[in-house]
């Protein structure tokens, strides 16, 4: 079995039909649009919120923007959401005027949330009682249904900020509490409504942020460790689960907010934690599966520390790290399972050949969105790691490289490294990361920052 394998598996499926693709950022989905156009469809358009940075639009791809915005990646994405849900006269027209016969459908997401766009079937919608899974408010409970170690927390009045300060200061260790919002203004991601308060620190402007935009908020120690994520497939039968991927997030200095920018697979944690992140991930799928009926991709978030990982939230979705274990079709899988199509996934083999590919073939990708810039197009910047600092270079001695090009917020960084990237897998590669934005800083004027890893001092 192979890669290949599942691509030729739901070719005939892709011939039938023209396609529909929603993105937020369009160049995101450009390769998924080239693999449906080679698969034989007879036709793709993409319906994104903002052009985005990456590579080009494929010729045969139509694209229809709706070039949302927002302050920051959370808003703009929730601007695209909306518009999707409410789509505008242009959009349906455009459609139509595309596929008048109506034969299309489009390609589900997390940020599909009705059953149909402009009269086209959603194949593979989140079901309203698997979002709610996402509200971080309840994932406490659900660890402890499935029997998986968690650290303390406690439920407070988001409103309330002397409360809040209080049970902070009693649940805070040594080096200070996180705070999180409960799903008021929406579901959230990318740490934009965590808050971090430190030690000794004036903690009234975290505190008023969470009173305006939440109603309750999560309190809980702050974990010193290495931000991951585990991943697992939800089926009637089974739960497959993967590798551990690190997450890419770090605090500014002297600041309350933390910075998400992306993810890797060169880190690995120690043997044992990775197999307690397997056996959470599998324990969880088997509870939302039996209590929600669940089905598809689902991510837990945590931080592996000295004593071992601790999970903070769950993701029921197919997440963009999943992306990073190899160019298997994961959304024609995931539909697949959701829509519960008649074919064979070869479950028997999937889980470890996945792990298998994704173990051997190391990955990582991370992005910053840059809102004093404006760009209309992306350009790449071929980079390398010298083991001590990233440098331009030629393309062919590029080990990574560098976009710079659209986003919601004005602009944005984007680094994928290249697959014969030279990092060593083992350690973290937070600060090898981080660097690459001084330079973007250097040749960009991106004014990015000083970035500090949550690995520091681990």
């Amino acid at each position: 079995m192979s890669i290949e394998y599942y691509h030729e598996l739901f070719a005939p499926q892709i011939a039938k039909r023209p396609w529909i693709i929603t993105a937020d950022a369009a160049a995101g989905a450009f390769r998924n649009a080239q693999r449906l156009l080679d698969a034989g469809a007879p036709g793709v358009m993409i319906v994104g919120g903002t052009a985005g940075t990456g590579t080009a639009l494929p010729d045969g791809a139509e694209l229809f923007l709706f070039n949302t915005t927002g302050p920051t990646m959370m808003s703009g994405l929730r601007a695209f959401q909306e518009a999707l849900s409410t789509p505008p006269r242009e959009l349906c027209d455009a459609i139509d005027a595309w596929d008048p016969d109506g034969r299309a459908a489009v390609l589900g997401n997390f940020l599909n949330r009705e059953s149909s766009l402009c009269g086209r079937a959603v194949l593979g919608a989140s079901r309203p009682e698997w979002q709610a899974l996402e509200d971080k408010m309840i994932v406490d409970q659900l660890w402890d249904r499935a029997g998986v170690a968690r650290t303390p927390v406690e439920i407070v009045d988001a409103r309330d900020s002397e409360s809040m300060a209080r049970v902070a200061r009693r649940i805070a260790e040594s080096d200070g509490a996180v705070v999180v919002a409960d799903n008021t203004e929406g579901w959230h991601g990318g740490a934009e409504y965590t808050r971090y308060l430190a030690p000794d620190a004036d903690w009234s402007e975290p505190l008023s942020f969470l009173a305006a935009h939440a109603t309750r908020a999560r309190v809980m120690a702050f974990l010193r460790g290495v931000p991951c994520s585990i991943h697992g497939l939800v089926l009637p039968d089974r739960v497959l689960v993967f590798r551990p991927v690190e997450l890419l997030i770090y605090r500014r200095p002297s600041s309350d907010e933390f910075v998400y920018c992306g993810m890797d697979t060169i880190w690995d944690p120690p043997p044992g934690v990775r197999d307690q992140m397997r056996a959470a991930a599998r324990a969880v799928g088997t509870v939302i599966r039996d209590e929600v009926a669940y089905r598809g991709f689902f991510g837990i978030d945590g931080v592996c520390t000295r004593d071992g990982f601790f999970p903070t939230e769950l993701n029921p979705r197919l997440t963009a790290a999943v992306s990073l274990f190899g160019a298997y079709p994961y959304g024609d899988i995931n539909r697949a399972v959701i829509e519960g199509m008649s074919v064979d996934l070869r479950l028997d083999e999937m889980e470890d050949e996945i792990v298998a590919h994704a173990d051997l073939n190391r990955s990582g990708r991370w992005l910053r969105p840059i809102t004093h810039l404006s760009a209309d197009e992306s350009t790449p910047y071929p980079i390398r790691w010298t083991g001590a600092a990233w440098e331009s270079c030629e393309e062919g001695d590029a080990t990574a490289t560098m976009h710079f090009g659209p986003s919601a917020q004005g602009a944005l960084v984007f680094t994928l490294l290249e697959e014969k990237h030279g990092l060593a897998s083992g350690e973290s590669i937070a600060e090898i990361a981080a660097q690459s934005f001084q330079l973007a800083d250097e040749v960009l004027d991106t004014r990015i920052g000083e970035l500090i890893p949550g690995t520091s001092d681990f």
